[in-house]
């Protein structure tokens, strides 16, 4: 599925829809195979009864039995997200081939069209260049370019929305799959630090993944966003992501208006964050953006900005939420949860305290080894204190990953 960046129409054009077509196949192949060797090795535990018997044999087949669930779980799991994937597949292919299709006809017109990456699609000649001849050849030209460019527009801006809208859908279905992995078979996977204290945020920092992908704001909460952010867009959320603004945005006084703070205070954090490294150069500080110290800054900012505006118990189940994503890997959820109770802490001792003494506060935190980042190791991407990693230096999972699950 999509990590997240924008879905434009070069990288449309540049997918390799085959290899996820091929997926569905490769992956029943795989359960089968997994399968019959675990039936085939159940069958030789049970015949172990002949020359492996007292506890230890019992303890054995036991043992095996627990094992031979989770195996047989893991079947059921890769073989529940086979249709959604040869599901998803088809629709990257047909709103790919309507893409292909659509760029053609524009490169191909008469009437010097060239399409933006979000699918706006534009004549290089004005209205008034196209006025030419008599008033009347004039006018009917004009109006079949605008037509031929919204046609086309249309098609091309839908095809995207197909793909955006398919991407939520189904990353949402194959994220409850993953969630439902037994616990056992998860953590196996997951690096654990060996630090007992980073295991124990690894662990205890996790919640459970949202069956519910939302668009919010919508209507008349929309509308009246869009009253003072005309340009205003709704995001795809988790529906407690979207239940906690819509309890926000109907808290008095403010009312609706404190979702302009809210989208202020966002927009504030992120900006505070790309600048809070000062001594790092362009290409680290993207690496820091990443699940590494400036990403750790944003998030401890972020909730320590909320905590003074809205409190600590809504910026809490706000923050929560906003976690909620389903297949969101262990380690990045660790560290945001973690940061944001940081944060919020530090907000709530620091009520009155001004954005600019808040951010120091927040690097004073972060220099202290108290906040956690990511980085790499051996057997993948694992969380540890803000000092044991040098800024900018720093690791990022996967755009997707297995969960951990949450307490």
């Amino acid at each position: 599925m999509t990590d997240g960046s924008a879905i434009t129409v070069t990288k449309v054009l540049n997918w390799n829809v085959s290899s996820g077509e091929r997926l569905p196949t490769e992956l029943d192949s795989l359960a089968n195979t997994i399968e019959t060797d675990v039936e085939a090795a159940s069958r030789d535990v049970q015949n172990s009864r002949d020359y492996f018997d007292g506890e230890a044999g019992d303890a054995l087949r036991t043992r095996f039995d627990t094992e031979r669930r989770d195996a047989l779980a893991t079947v059921d799991a890769i073989t529940s997200i086979t249709a959604p994937i040869r599901e998803v597949a088809g629709i990257f292919r047909s709103a790919k081939t309507a893409i292909v299709d659509t760029v053609r006809e524009i490169e191909a017109s008469d009437y010097e069209l060239f399409y933006t990456e979000d699918g706006q699609v534009l004549s290089r000649k004005s209205v008034l260049e196209w006025m030419t001849g008599n008033l009347l050849t004039g006018l009917t030209q004009s109006l079949s370019v605008e037509r031929t460019r919204s046609a086309l527009q249309a098609r091309l801006q839908g095809a995207l929305n197909d793909i955006w809208t398919a991407d939520l859908t189904y990353n949402a279905k194959l994220n409850m799959v993953l969630e439902g992995l037994p616990e056992a078979v998860r953590e196996a996977l997951i690096p654990i630090p060996s630090d007992p204290e980073l295991a124990r945020i690894l662990r205890d920092y996790q919640v459970n993944a949202s069956d519910t992908t939302v668009v919010f704001p919508s209507g008349t909460l929309l509308d009246m966003i869009r009253l003072y952010a005309p340009d205003f867009q709704p995001k795809a959320m988790t529906q407690e992501e979207a239940a906690a603004l819509a309890l926000l945005a109907a808290q008095p006084p403010d009312g609706p208006l404190n979702l302009k703070t809210f989208y202020a205070i966002q927009d504030e954090a992120q900006a505070v964050a790309e600048t809070a490294f000062p001594e790092l150069n362009e290409t680290s500080t993207k690496v820091a953006l990443a699940d590494g110290h400036a990403d750790a800054f944003r998030h401890m900012y972020w909730n320590a900005r909320m905590t003074q505006e809205f409190g600590p118990e809504w910026t809490t189940t706000f923050t929560s939420a906003h976690e909620m994503v389903g297949s969101n890997p262990a380690a990045r959820e660790a560290m945001d949860l973690y940061n944001n109770q940081l944060g919020r802490e530090i907000g709530t001792q620091n009520m009155n305290a001004t954005p600019e003494e808040l951010q120091q506060k927040v690097r004073e935190a972060i220099d202290s080894n108290r906040a956690v980042v990511i980085q790499s190791v051996p057997d993948g991407r694992q969380i540890t204190f803000s000092n044991s990693a040098e800024p900018g230096n720093t690791a990022t999972p996967p755009g997707a990953d297995l969960p951990l699950g949450g307490n």
